[in-house]
């Protein structure tokens, strides 16, 4: 007889400290590179007008370039390496100002998600370094340790080792979230009988 019938699953709607799964984790980080994305070409794109109007002359009726000095400025804010540079410093600053501060990257905070120090307290601004340092170990090998969170008890990637972080949810289960929880249940249900038998 089945052990589930007459029964209801008890419906979990806290998942608050449980481990974030892959799938959110990977959301949040699409949404993080969304925002990092659009942050910087706008700046670029103000920055570039700017250099231009200055260039040309088109509100001051006089050219920048026939100051002396500016035009080797201007050539230099217009580098290809310092827009790069500019880049990489604004992303790791992104990732370390907001989980140092906030504990979570806008992203994350969307998708209900925080990073915490495995003893449970906040992340120091040196694990958070070492957090987003972690992506390029994680990344290196074909992403193997960005999937490692697939199979990991914890769901720890290799930069949240590297880090001694975890990942966890921080709000309760909407309504339709709780089908999930249903279904775990009767998996686990099924698990249990299996293994007595």
């Amino acid at each position: 007889m089945n052990q589930t019938q007459g029964q209801t699953a008890p419906i979990i709607t806290d998942l608050q400290g449980y481990y974030a799964g892959f799938i959110s984790r990977v959301l949040a980080f699409i949404i993080d590179a969304i925002i990092i994305a659009l942050t910087i070409t706008v700046f670029n794109w103000i920055v570039w007008v700017t250099l231009d109007t200055l260039s040309t002359g088109i509100f001051l009726g006089i050219s920048a370039n026939k100051i002396p000095g500016v035009g080797p400025v201007i050539d230099f804010l217009r580098d290809s390496f310092l827009i790069g540079f500019l880049s990489a410093l604004f992303i790791l600053l992104y990732h370390v100002f907001f989980t140092y501060f906030a504990g979570q990257t806008p992203g994350k905070a969307l998708l209900g998600l925080r990073v915490v120090a495995v003893e449970g307290k906040r992340v120091s601004v040196v694990r958070s370094l070492l957090r987003y340092l972690g992506y390029f170990v994680s990344a290196a090998p074909l992403f193997i340790g960005f999937f490692w969170v697939l199979i990991d008890d914890q769901r720890q990637g290799w930069h949240d080792k590297i880090a001694r972080t975890y990942v966890i949810y921080t709000w309760e289960a909407r309504p339709d979230e709780r089908f999930l929880s249903k279904e775990l249940y009767i998996l686990s249900s099924h698990h249990r009988r299996g293994s007595s038998q």
